[in-house]
């Protein structure tokens, strides 16, 4: 069994007019543009409409940033700060009644 590489290039196509050097999806930059088919504006007397145009890019996958933890060691426990209707007992005030 042979372990496949993931591929840092790859072609998206897209009715999205992009430029090279935009990113998509945040993780993507174009780097090559052809034009599939061209826009067309449409007719309204007729009853056509616009129709966008189809374009292919090839992208390339941006470098990922690793996500930084903290270097104090332990973290802090933190109390909750919203919702949850339960307390422990010793953050509850005791109310005494008595009924004579």
């Amino acid at each position: 069994m042979t372990a496949t590489k993931m591929s840092l290039n790859k072609t998206i196509h897209s009715r999205s007019n992009k430029n090279i050097g935009d990113v998509i999806e945040e993780r993507w930059e174009i780097t090559a543009r052809t034009v599939i088919a061209e826009p067309q504006s449409g007719d309204p007397q007729r009853g056509v409409p616009p129709r966008f145009g189809i374009y292919e890019y090839e992208v390339k996958a941006l470098p990922i940033a690793a996500p930084t933890s903290p270097t104090g060691g332990k973290r802090k426990q933190h109390e909750p700060s919203v919702g949850g209707t339960r307390r422990e007992a010793s953050s509850v005030p005791i109310t005494v009644r008595r009924l004579s």
